[in-house]
């Protein structure tokens, strides 16, 4: 396996942990509160948004042919 696939792999898998953390921490009784008083919750977002590139770019790395 190259250098490339393993980073690929890894991009990936920290892409869903990081998605699978920020929806947790959204529904967390914490968040739900702050919002609740008009606060925004970027930490739970920048998770979010962080992982989905993050997976995007492991899987289009592992897609692609070179």
């Amino acid at each position: 396996m190259s250098l490339k696939k393993i980073i690929a792999a890894v991009l990936m898998i920290l892409g869903i942990v990081l998605i699978t953390y920020g929806v947790t921490e959204l529904n967390s009784l914490e968040s739900q509160f702050t919002r609740a008083i008009g606060q925004k919750d970027n930490n739970a977002m920048g998770s979010i948004i962080g992982g989905s590139i993050s997976a995007i770019i492991g899987l289009l790395l592992l897609l692609r042919k070179r």
